[in-house]
């Protein structure tokens, strides 16, 4: 693949930054400076006078100084350190996500493997070809979660998501992980988002011309980019029915996410109860980091796809669910053969978080109907 296939085009964008800081000039305005004169060219002929599509430098401000310190590596050792992490950031992500399946499901996950680096969130995309950083931020998230969800200790699980949060403040959003595993995170969990949010606001102080500038970048690429998060859809969708609303946009994506929230919880009751097994709550959890996400681009789907793997092999089982897995890609169709591509990953992440809701809701009621029979088969105690 990465042979003869075009790659790292994501990792382009760190590459052309650091380039412009040792030439003395600055990354913000260099590289929104290229995709306004893309966008003015027209996307085929800027692209072409240009020598590729431009990406606009979205990282925070503090990443410039990692991208200095980095500058002073030999260019040899910095790729070889950096395509070491990345592979290893991969492996991670099949590895921690594995951890998940009882040991029957492991030996059938040995084939989907495979397929996870073509098909990420089940949807064909060349994502790990990109080069993004997310990739072996990712498998350090995942790993850390095996941890915290083995022992019970999510210290670990939170200094790297606030780590990573430096870089990619999207990232945050995985401390609904252990915020639903049990109350005793939420101080910590709490603790880790206040962290994560002051560590990127006071960069505002700390570099107020670069963060003055990746704010304009923002402004100025969100509106233009693919995002496969359900507040962007839900935008899209306002506009092809011509009444575009931000607002009606934010109001949707508040009402699904406190809705899915508030489900989410009721099953963490029902898995501290023994209800649910672990390992299905956990795959749940874990795709529905998509959903609560406002940004989420293909290397965000690409750790998921393993959990969601198991919630399919686990619904197959059920008529319903096996209905709602057919209608998901019927929608997938559609989106196809409409040419609505960006709906196609948001359809497949919803269908199987909703199998997976469906197969916890028939988990826990069977659950509680054997411990009722059981209650009532015991003999009971006769005062005389």
């Amino acid at each position: 693949m990465f042979i003869f296939l075009p790659n790292s085009f994501d990792l382009r964008v760190s590459s052309e930054a650091m380039h412009s800081l040792r030439v003395g000039v600055d990354p913000y305005a260099a590289s929104l400076a290229r995709q306004k004169a893309e966008a003015a060219l027209g996307h085929r002929k800027g692209e072409a006078a240009l020598g590729h599509h431009v990406f606009v430098y979205l990282y925070p401000p503090i990443s410039i100084e990692f991208l200095k310190v980095l500058n002073r590596v030999p260019a040899l050792l910095r790729g070889v350190i950096f395509w070491m992490f990345y592979a290893l950031g991969f492996g991670l992500q099949l590895w921690a996500g594995s951890r998940f399946a009882l040991a029957v499901e492991r030996r059938m996950l040995r084939f989907v493997f495979p397929l996870v680096m073509f098909f990420p969130a089940f949807v064909p995309s060349d994502t790990l070809l990109s080069g993004n950083i997310a990739i072996p931020m990712y498998g350090a998230v995942l790993a850390a979660a095996v941890r915290g969800w083995r022992e019970g200790r999510w210290g670990v699980f939170f200094a790297v998501v606030v780590a990573a949060s430096l870089l990619k403040p999207p990232i945050l959003v995985w401390l609904v992980v252990p915020l639903l595993l049990g109350w005793a995170q939420v101080a910590p969990t709490v603790a880790a988002a206040l962290c994560g949010v002051v560590l990127f606001a006071v960069q505002k102080f700390l570099w107020a011309q670069r963060f003055a500038e990746f704010m304009s970048s923002i402004r100025y690429t969100l509106p233009l980019e693919i995002n496969y998060s359900t507040v962007a859809m839900f935008g899209k969708f306002l506009e092809f029915i011509g009444r575009p609303s931000d607002r009606a946009a934010v109001a949707f994506y508040l009402a699904v996410s406190l809705a899915m929230f508030g489900m989410l919880l009721y099953f963490a009751r029902e898995f501290r109860r023994k209800n649910v097994a672990g390992q299905n709550f956990a795959a749940v959890v874990l795709v529905s980091t998509a959903l609560f996400a406002l940004r989420l681009k293909e290397y965000d789907l690409l750790p998921l796809t393993i959990p969601m793997a198991l919630i399919v092999l686990r619904g197959v089982r059920n008529p319903v669910a096996r209905i709602l897995l057919i209608l998901g890609a019927v929608a997938v169709g559609v989106a196809l053969i409409t040419d609505r591509l960006t709906a196609v990953d948001t359809i497949s992440v919803t269908t199987v978080f909703l199998v997976g809701v469906y197969g916890l809701s028939i988990e826990a009621r069977t659950s509680r109907a054997l411990r009722a029979r059981e209650e009532v088969a015991v003999p009971q105690a006769v005062r005389v």
